[in-house]
């Protein structure tokens, strides 16, 4: 471990051109800051050369076949150095506050397991990028091909924390993978982030989980915040990535028995 250093883990798979901005926003607004950069690329065969051009700060490629986004993280993850973690998928940036905030909250509550800042998207709108842990009514709405005719139900506007302050830091069930932070000390027993059985989706819903299984707290703190270009191909029922969401829900269902709730 490199006490001061953050690791930024990526994954690549066929997003060169976003990945290029998020090592662009780190090199404009990480100045002052020991960062490292480790890419997991799963498509190997797309050129990622630029990013060992880059001299501000290390950036490391593990080439790797296409092992999904959890297995990826963990790959990158175990070529790292730094005592703060922060995941990263291609198409986030950062600004010049989110790593010294991130840091310092992260220094001043050791309770905390994970730490979510806010998303953000490219026009300025607020991400509804929080969640509580998923019960059957969200399930089978989420899943439903009505979803979205009319305004959805309050058990799901529940879920997604609507309404709730978008300025406090507050406890989480579970937030989205695409930007959060961890302390190394938090992970390294058991020798990995994700659960790997997740090729995509739901690990980090697991990952929460755990987290608040431990003793550990998961926090949303608003002023910390990134942005995050979404695309969410997984609200499609139909569609490879909501096949890919469903499978990614049975194994949760299975190694969980059951849609557990926040551990007391």
């Amino acid at each position: 471990m490199r006490a001061g250093v953050i690791s930024v883990l990526t994954v690549n798979y066929q997003s060169g051109e976003d990945l290029r901005g998020l090592i662009e926003s780190l090199r404009s607004h990480a100045t002052g800051t020991d960062v490292e950069v480790i890419v997991t690329n799963n498509s190997p065969s797309e050129a990622l050369d630029f990013a060992r051009e880059e001299r501000s700060f290390p950036v490391s490629i593990v080439d790797s076949p296409n092992v999904g986004f959890g297995a990826g993280i963990n790959r990158a993850f175990r070529e790292s150095r730094g005592e703060i973690i922060f995941i990263a998928n291609p198409d986030v940036r950062i600004n010049d506050e989110t790593f010294p905030q991130a840091r310092a909250y992260l220094e001043e509550h050791s309770d905390v397991g994970i730490l979510l800042p806010l998303l953000r998207y490219p026009e300025g709108d607020v991400q509804l990028s929080i969640r509580r842990f998923y019960t059957w009514p969200v399930v089978m709405y989420a899943r439903s091909p009505l979803r979205g005719i009319g305004p959805p139900p309050e058990f799901f506007r529940r879920y997604l924390y609507e309404g709730a302050s978008r300025t406090q830091p507050r406890d989480v069930d579970w937030g989205l993978g695409a930007a959060m932070f961890l302390r190394r000390m938090d992970v390294v027993e058991a020798g990995e982030i994700f659960d790997e059985r997740f090729f995509l989706y739901f690990e980090d819903v697991d990952l929460c989980y755990r987290m608040w299984r431990r003793g550990k707290r998961v926090v949303y703190c608003p002023r910390i915040e990134c942005i995050h270009d979404h695309r969410r191909s997984s609200a499609r029922p139909i569609s490879k990535a909501g096949w890919r969401h469903f499978q990614s829900l049975l194994k949760f269902v299975a190694k969980h028995r059951g849609l557990p709730g926040r551990p007391r």
